[in-house]
């Protein structure tokens, strides 16, 4: 057989002698039948993100976390790296589940080495000696049912106390072995007290198993076993030979909201008196709250209160009236009138000051209004020409020129011409 690109590295390190064939594939890996030290054994490869189909994997990854800070902050971050990392744990996940549920007495395959993303395990033989199929597979009698069922369930009961939820668990994830089921395909697997979905989880698992068995033996009662596992389980009275009954009653009684309020408002408070002792802006701006005996009382005394707050309203206008009224309070409306005193003073200060700004202006064009001396012509006589031989109007002052003609020398162009037009009197 044509070695898969997966397992080409192993192939040449050595850990796989042979690979007979593939002998499953599902939805996030597939399962190859090799030889590896001496005897048949599972090598199973898994996919890459961009090929696994696996839904909702979000909700199975939640509260995982590595001992490598930066990839931790990587992964949140979603960055190559970080994605890197997050396809390298959910790979890891299913060779260390498998040791944990192990230790604590779970039957689910041995595990023999974990490289380059590949896990070596042991091969589950059904009582022909061949590869065991999967309980999805099997036509079983009624005794055979509840018989595995009781198993499952407390298999599901020892992996709730090693803190191990499956999360996917089904009778197409359990293959019926000769000492009986086998649980496999643990990537998924979610840790009871880091991920805040595993009550949702545990409670679809046992579905799965109840809907097994309904397959089987009809009319099968559909007992909350989950439910009775969950709450053992947060009372830390779950033990792995702890008998379940079946009984469970969801609690009915009411959330205190009031007292969530009040953590609520006292932690506002808090943090209001942090920053007005920081100096800084901002926060919670919340009310002085009533002490909790007082809580009751609040409807009674808070209807009153109405007709009280109204006289507020018409005390405002009042205000401006302060100063005119003499009231006992002489100090109040005496401070008004001095400031009123003081402040016209000002503006009639910089009204005598500026009066004197224009007079300066006046005085500019005082400066060429002195009568000048007699006989004494301006500084910028006009030319003698225009002044004593003015043009009569109509008159050219030159006559026109004839046509091809040559300007005499001294004669003054048309340019020049009606320069001097422009600027002599008229």
């Amino acid at each position: 057989m044509r070695i898969p690109e997966g397992l080409t590295s192993l192939v040449d390190d050595g850990i796989i002698e042979e690979v007979v064939r593939p002998l499953m594939s599902g939805k996030e890996a597939q399962v190859f039948l090799v030889i590896a030290g001496g005897e048949e054994r599972v090598a199973k490869i898994y996919k890459d993100a961009e090929q696994r189909s696996f839904k909702h994997r979000a909700e199975y990854t939640e509260g995982r976390g590595t001992r490598n800070t930066r990839d931790q902050r990587a992964i949140a971050k979603r960055t190559s790296h970080g994605r890197a990392q997050d396809e390298a744990a959910w790979k890891s996940t299913e060779v260390n589940m498998i040791s944990r549920l192990q230790r604590a007495g779970v039957r689910v395959p041995e595990a023999y080495s974990f490289t380059d993303g590949v896990l070596v395990m042991e091969l589950v033989r059904g009582a022909d000696g061949y590869p065991a199929p999967r309980l999805g597979d099997v036509e079983l009698s009624v005794d055979a049912a509840r018989a595995i069922y009781d198993i499952l369930i407390r298999a599901v009961v020892r992996m709730l106390c090693a803190g191990v939820v499956h999360g996917d668990l089904s009778d197409f994830n359990v293959l019926l072995a000769a000492d009986g089921p086998v649980l496999i395909d643990f990537p998924q697997a979610v840790d009871s007290a880091r991920n805040p979905n595993a009550r949702k989880l545990l409670l679809r698992d046992v579905d799965n198993l109840h809907d097994f068995l309904a397959r089987h033996v009809k009319g099968a009662p559909r007992l909350p076993l989950a439910e009775e596992m969950w709450e053992l389980h947060e009372a830390n009275g779950l033990t792995p030979d702890t008998p379940l009954t079946g009984r469970y009653r969801a609690p009915v009684r009411r959330a205190d909201t009031r007292s969530v309020q009040a953590l609520i408002d006292d932690a506002s408070r808090d943090e209001r008196r942090r920053r007005d002792a920081l100096g800084l802006r901002g926060g919670p701006q919340m009310p002085p709250r009533a002490p909790r005996s007082q809580q009751p009382e609040q409807p009674q005394h808070g209807r009153p209160q109405q007709p009280h707050a109204r006289p507020q309203q018409h005390a405002r206008p009042q205000q401006p009236q302060q100063p005119h009224a003499r009231s006992q309070q002489h100090a109040r409306p005496q401070q008004p009138q001095q400031q009123q005193h003081a402040r016209p003073q000002q503006p009639q200060q910089q009204q005598h000051a500026r009066p004197q700004q224009p007079q300066q202006q006046h005085a500019r064009p005082q400066q060429p209004q002195h009568p000048r001396p007699q006989g004494q012509q301006p500084q910028h006589p006009r030319p003698p020409q225009q002044q004593q031989h003015p043009r009569p109007q109509g008159q050219p002052s030159h006559p026109p020129r004839p046509p091809g003609e040559p300007q005499q020398p001294g004669q003054p162009s048309g340019r020049s011409r009606r320069r001097r037009r422009r600027h002599s009197p008229a």
